[in-house]
């Protein structure tokens, strides 16, 4: 199961002389418990360090007298003076921040005086935005996340309960990152990852998150924590989502800091609770010790606990992040865990003067071998020495990777994860593993492997996936048999394709065979819910036909620009079929009328048919994550277009001749706090249609069971095959609103559900003059699975269709 957040602890990097003394100790609060995350510095410098999650901190120091100062969010700062010699142990223990609420002068009678403070705090919110908008630190990142809980079974599957992973203080996942990291405005990021090790995984790339997320921003994203993201305390609308109390004011190096706690006006708002301090008179972030609970409609977290540190850089200048870290708890079908985020920021250079071309579209970049780092590297530059729990967690899991990777314990782990079980027979179908050689073997489930339909009766369809990979390198043979005991046909076919190892996605496939077609080759009905549909409501939606065919595709991604190119060609000899028997009698037992023909809408002739198909995507801005031999696409703030050209040849036996092209749009908008826009528009036609088969048409998606098909591309309602056209031109525009918890947050009783409001209307238009319209209201996250939507369909002739979907959809 993938972790949701990896943890990150942030320090310097320190070079160690040969006569560095070691300053250690650990730092504690007043009742005696550990103080994690602290920060220490050395005075008049930049140099410092962050405790780990116990309280431990270390440093290599030269011989000579230092002044340590030691912070943590919530504590009153503490200074030590010292003078190294050799090892020294230096204890901290820190008392909470004492507060006084004489220090402020109160301006007004009838509200608490934090209001002025965050009115203050917001007139200044774009003047320290910009503060940092360029700048130029290092990171070093430790993350870590453990599981305490989980089912005993899940998916039908036992969850065995290895103490190794399974408990109060174990870890599951752990690992650390030194990186470079940059911002400039208006949004150019860049990480460059210097070193990195994860714990049991020698080829692993640990997960860093060193990103600042500034309260500044009217708007705080977090992830997927919200779609919507979440009201900053000192957002310019903040006042109409938060309460605001002054708790108390202090004094710290000669400044007055004021500290202020929120609360949300209502609850199942985007909000957070806890503290911000304000340095007064500054009216900047000194610190923030904020908190998201279930009630700030988090998705998959239970709960999320944010602590920020600022520190000044210059005199006052400027102020930069000294620390950043975020603790978590989740629990999700029955895994509950929990971890923490965590960055220590240094070495700022504001303004830096970058090469051209510094930022490109890598945004995460992996230097070649930095996973390769040995162990005395990152002995020597760990400035936090690590636990007695975390030591043990890398030397426990890099042995047991070495014996993971023995030929004995493969294969031992093959044969106990290749049993064939009725269980997975019938949910995951038979999944076989050779890790020693790289080879898999899947084969379908059963349920999926028989069908019925009104040509072939009941059918037997297996289809198995073969794939092989060298390196980098794969190969996947994907052979599909399939037989129909009514018209007792054989058919079969073999699809091979073959990925590169460039670093831009590469592939080339090849399929052929004689088989059945829908007669809208993207399967607007899937089989399993047309066998369904055929068995207990007489109605046979999938309309086939039988072809012998071939055809090959090459496609590849064009450097980091976000554009992919294809390129294939497809030869078919057709032929009709038609309703068997078998289909007769089983109506007759029904007692129904009998089945529709197998046409689309009425007899259509085929014949044989040769194409080629050119198609481009194009998402520009695409970022990405470079690793040294891949990259990973991340996406893009742009929509994105994709265009594809279709020519039919009369050539080779072939009787097509057309010209046929398609152009979209679409994208994903973020409205924040309004929730999240989807839009798909599309425009095409025929060139000509000299002569093209039915099957060649533009066809449009309809949806004739109450089983949602793909949203934001299909008409929920529209009839099969009932728009399919070879006109000049035609266009379809679809639109999604997800709320994502606006408005429903607002019912008392039915918020709690976070259930989630979404809108939809979809356009078709054809040069025929014909027009179809759907509007439809739903809700969606319902159990965190489903979406359940109401529609109206209204076609230019009058007639009005209505009726209910449901789709499985997680999350806007």
């Amino acid at each position: 199961m993938r972790l949701l957040l990896p943890i990150c602890l942030l320090s310097f990097i320190l070079p160690v002389s040969s006569t560095a003394q070691l300053l250690s100790g650990t730092v504690r609060d007043s009742s005696g418990a550990s103080l994690p995350f602290s920060t220490l510095l050395i005075k008049g410098s930049a140099r410092g360090v962050t405790a780990n999650n116990e309280g431990g901190y270390a440093i290599h120091l030269e011989p000579g007298d230092y002044t340590i100062v030691c912070e943590h969010v919530g504590y009153a700062k503490v200074e030590k003076r010292i003078h190294i010699t050799a090892d020294q142990t230096l204890d901290f223990k820190l008392q909470p921040q004492q507060l006084s609420v004489h220090e402020l002068v109160i301006k007004t009678t009838d509200e608490d005086p934090a209001y002025d403070i965050i009115r203050h705090a917001i007139k200044m919110r774009l003047v320290y935005l910009k503060e940092l908008e360029s700048f130029r630190c290092m990171v070093y990142s430790k993350g870590k996340a453990g599981l305490y809980q989980t089912p005993q079974r899940f998916m039908g599957q036992k969850i065995p309960t290895d103490t190794n992973y399974i408990g109060k203080n174990t870890t599951i996942y752990m690992s650390e990152v030194v990186a470079r990291y940059a911002e400039s405005p208006p949004d150019k990021q860049r990480v460059e990852v210097i070193s990195t090790k994860v714990s049991g995984q020698s080829n692993g790339y640990g997960a860093t998150i060193p990103y600042i997320v500034s309260f500044y921003h009217d708007i705080v994203e977090l992830g997927n924590m919200n779609p919507r993201g979440f009201v900053s305390p000192i957002a310019s609308g903040a006042l109409h989502y938060y309460k605001y109390k002054l708790v108390g004011t202090y004094f710290e190096d000669g400044r007055l800091i004021d500290q202020i706690r929120v609360t949300p006006r209502r609850l199942y708002e985007p909000c957070f609770n806890g503290t911000i301090e304000i340095v007064d008179g500054q009216w900047r972030i000194h610190s923030t010790d904020l908190v998201l609970l279930k009630t700030a409609q988090l998705q998959l977290l239970d709960t999320f606990h944010f602590q920020q540190l600022y520190e000044p850089l210059d005199n006052d200048s400027a102020w930069v992040m000294r620390s950043q870290v975020g603790y978590f708890s989740f629990n999700l079908f029955g895994f509950a865990g929990g971890g923490s985020v965590a960055n220590i920021y240094s070495d700022f250079e504001l303004h830096p003067d970058l090469p051209k071309g510094y930022f490109g579209n890598a945004t995460l970049e992996y230097d070649k071998g930095s996973n390769k780092k040995t162990s005395s590297y990152w002995d020597s530059i760990r400035p936090v020495p690590l636990t007695v729990a975390e030591a043990r967690d890398y030397h426990k899991k890099d042995s047991l990777e070495k014996i993971q990777e023995s030929p004995a314990y493969l294969d031992s782990v093959d044969r106990a994860n290749n049993r064939i079980t009725p269980l997975g027979l019938f949910l995951t179908g038979i999944n076989i593993n050779h890790q020693k050689s790289h080879v898999s073997i899947n084969m379908s489930p059963l349920p999926s492997a028989v069908g019925f339909n009104t040509v072939e009766g009941w059918y037997g369809h297996l289809n198995v996936d073969y794939r092989k990979g060298f390196g980098r390198e794969s190969l996947e043979l994907d052979p599909d048999v399939r037989y129909g005991f009514s018209n007792r046909r054989f058919g079969g076919s073999l699809l091979a394709r073959y990925r590169f190892s460039q670093k831009y996605a590469t592939l080339v496939e090849v399929a052929g065979g004689r088989t059945v077609f829908q007669y809208d080759n993207n399967e607007p009905i899937s089989p399993q819910l047309n066998s369904v549909y055929t068995l207990f409501d007489v109605a046979n939606y999938e309309k086939l036909y039988e072809a012998t065919f071939f055809k090959a595709r090459f496609a590849r991604e064009i450097g980091k620009t976000g554009l992919n190119l294809s390129i294939g060609g497809e030869y078919q000899d057709r032929s009709q079929l038609v309703n068997t028997d078998t289909a007769t009698y089983f109506v007759k037992y029904r007692k129904q009328p009998g089945f529709t023909p197998n046409f689309p809408i009425v007899p259509v002739p085929l014949g044989k048919a040769l194409s080629f198909t050119l198609t481009a995507v194009w998402k520009p801005g695409m970022k990405y994550i470079e690793y040294p031999e891949s990259l990973v696409p991340l996406g893009s703030k742009y929509p994105t277009f994709a265009l594809s050209y279709t020519k039919g040849v009369n050539a080779f036996g072939s009787d097509a001749d057309y010209d046929k092209w398609r152009f979209s749009v679409r994208d994903d908008l973020n409205l924040k706090i309004g929730g999240l826009f989807k839009y798909n528009v599309a425009v095409g036609g025929f060139l000509n249609d000299r002569h093209a088969d039915f099957v060649d048409y533009n066809h449009i998606q309809g949806n004739q069971t109450q089983a949602a098909s793909t949203y934001l591309e299909t008409f929920q309602l529209a009839p099969y095959y009932l728009y399919s056209n070879t006109d000049r031109f035609y266009a379809t525009g679809f639109a999604e609103h997800h709320f994502a918890g606006l408005l429903t947050n607002k019912i008392p009783g039915f918020r709690q559900l976070n259930w989630y409001l979404v809108g939809a209307v979809n356009y078709l238009y054809l040069s025929d003059g014909r027009t179809y319209t759907e509007v439809s209201a739903g809700l969606e996250n319902i159990f965190k699975l489903l979406r359940v939507d109401y529609l109206w369909g209204l076609p230019s002739d009058g007639t009005v269709r209505n009726g209910i979907m449901i789709g499985v959809k997680i999350g806007p």
